[in-house]
């Protein structure tokens, strides 16, 4: 066990997690990709990273955050300190780990790394608990399925 000295009690993290999560049946389409605690400027940061196909809008993030504040109001007594709520998209370069990641990606342009460094790069079109199937593009277009343990990183592949 770690020295170090936990930010919030496991039971309030999870108090937090399960409200943030009641907070999404509030809004159609989003979802709750994330809850981080993190300590910065000498605050707890609490960061709920959002989800939803169209892309999170900043009406989106501030609807999420007035609820959601509202929620762990009822519990601010259980924080050791003040604490600051920030709600956010899960952004563009997210590593895909989860089979809820891999949902959210389906049919989207992923780019994979093995432990050799070697990167493949296409359209996820299907995954299951030990594979993932890439659709390439170019003269000859052709699935790949690869081996989800094999893989050390896989994230959304972003063009500039």
């Amino acid at each position: 066990m770690s020295d170090e000295k936990k930010l919030i009690s496991e039971k309030v993290e999870n108090e937090v997690r399960d409200m943030a999560q009641k907070a999404m049946q509030n809004f159609n389409g989003v979802e709750l990709v994330d809850v981080s605690f993190y300590k910065q400027y000498g605050k707890l940061n609490v960061e709920a990273f959002l989800w939803k196909k169209e892309g999170i809008s900043l009406n989106d993030c501030e609807a999420v955050h007035n609820v959601l504040s509202g929620m762990l109001d009822t519990i601010e007594d259980d924080f050791a300190d003040d604490y600051v709520l920030n709600v956010s998209s899960s952004g563009l370069d997210r590593k895909i780990v989860s089979d809820d990641d891999y949902r959210r990606a389906l049919d989207t342009e992923i780019e994979c790394f093995d432990g050799a460094k070697n990167k493949t790069h296409g359209v996820l079109v299907a995954y299951d608990s030990e594979n993932i199937t890439l659709k390439t593009e170019g003269k000859k277009p052709q699935n790949i399925v690869l081996t989800r343990k094999i893989l050390t990183k896989v994230q959304p592949y972003v063009r500039f």
